[in-house]
This record gives structure tokens, sequence and C-alpha cells, in this order.
């Protein structure tokens, strides 16, 4: 990985702030870097670091191999019962470029931050802020052809294509004013943000980089929700 990039730089920035981790979780770092931020989390400090995602490369074999306090789990990090084969907590979790391909996104969201402790690092494309706040739009069988993130087409990215809607593919549109609605909903308030404006991404789009720290417990939250015991006596 080249990491004189200003999106690199982005990335490697916030791990930095999060720094020094004890230990950390890393979703989706196969995808064109091989583990690259999986193994900076080690040159900052974590003495164990799990990778989670559904793609391996002999790159990333490499990666294991070179570094034994790295470990690595393939499957989906949106499938409740992997995550749930997760039994230990990990000091900061690492989320870049993954979560506008979730279908599930807030449950997907919830089991990523279940197995963190402190922090969370988050890199991704955002839709700029606009009149409405919290925006978050579904953007297979969309028509608006602004929403398109890139400024050049690309057949890899289909992100209007209603029957593409999986995580190899865009779903979400969502403002960082959204993220940070659904971080604090989670228990985590946003303690740093970074922009940048990146040639990649048209008019309507900006990256966005958070760390995020966990500052409480939601008791409200809806996986704490119950079924209703007995007979519900009803004043309607």
């Amino acid at each position: 990985m080249d990491s004189s990039g200003e999106l690199v730089q982005l990335k490697l920035g916030l791990l930095d702030t999060a720094a020094p981790m004890s230990s950390a979780i890393v979703y989706g770092d196969v995808y064109r870097v091989d583990g690259a931020y999986t193994v900076a989390t080690l040159e900052r400090g974590s003495n164990r670091s799990l990778l989670v995602d559904t793609l391996e490369t002999p790159a990333w074999l490499h990666h294991r191999l070179k570094h034994p306090q790295i470990d690595f789990l393939k499957g989906d990090f949106g499938d409740p019962l992997l995550m749930g084969s997760i039994r230990d907590e990990f000091d900061v979790g690492v989320v870049f470029d993954i979560l506008l391909h979730q279908p599930p996104l807030l449950h997907t969201l919830h089991l990523m931050l279940s197995k963190v402790t402190r922090a969370i690092c988050i890199a991704q494309p955002c839709l700029k802020e606009g009149a409405w706040k919290n925006q978050l739009v579904y953007l297979p069988g969309s028509g608006d052809a602004e929403l398109y993130p890139l400024n050049a087409s690309s057949p890899e990215y289909r992100v209007f294509d209603v029957n593409q809607v999986n995580h190899s593919h865009w779903i979400w549109a969502m403002t960082s004013s959204f993220l940070r609605s659904a971080l604090a909903g989670e228990g985590f308030e946003i303690r740093e943000e970074k922009t940048l404006e990146h040639p990649m991404l048209t008019k309507h789009w900006v990256w966005k980089g958070f760390v995020a720290e966990r500052v409480r417990a939601n008791e409200s939250h809806w996986s704490n929700q119950r079924a209703t015991p007995g007979l519900h006596t009803a004043s309607w």
C-alpha cells in the first residue's frame, strides 16, 4: 500500500488518534489493500489484531505469517452467528469504506461495535449535508444520477442496480450527521472528525474520517428490547 496518498494518510491519521491501542478488530480490510491497515494497528501498539473479512489473498496470508499477533476470521461480519462466535473484546475497532455496502446497516454497525470497548475509527465517502440532517438514501433503484458517487462511471460499482443488494456494491448514501446520530445511539461520541475533498468523488460527496469513543451504555437500544410477558392491558 502506498502510504503517500491523501486518503491513506487520512486513515492512518485516524489510527494515530486512537493510539496507543492494546488490541484491535478490523472489518473488511482485504479488498485492494491486503490487510495493510490491520498491520498498521500492530505498529500502533496492538498486541492482537483480528481481521474479519469474506476475502483472503496471498499477500494477506504473507502478512499473517510474518505477524503472529494477527488473527483472521473468514466470514461476513453482518452475520450475527459469526459475530457471536467472537468471544473476545477489543480496545479499538477499524471500519474503513464498508458501511456504505451493508444492506442491514444499523444491525451490522451494532454487531461491529459490540466487540469494541474503547474507540472506533471510521472512514468513508459521505453525502454532503443538505437541507435535512441525518439523511440516509437507499441507492438501489434510485433514478437520481446526481447521487452517483464517482466522478467517472465504473462497471465495478453498480450503484443503482436494484438486484445488487449485497456488500459488493454501493447500497447507501449517508451524511456525517446520520452517522453521528447512529453512533450516539450505540453509546459512542465522535471525538475527531476529518474531511477530505477527493477527486474520485462528485461535488455531492466528500470523504470523512471519524474517531468515536464509547461513553455510555444505552439501555433503550433496540437490541435490549424484549417481548412483553403475559397479557398486556391495553389502553387504546
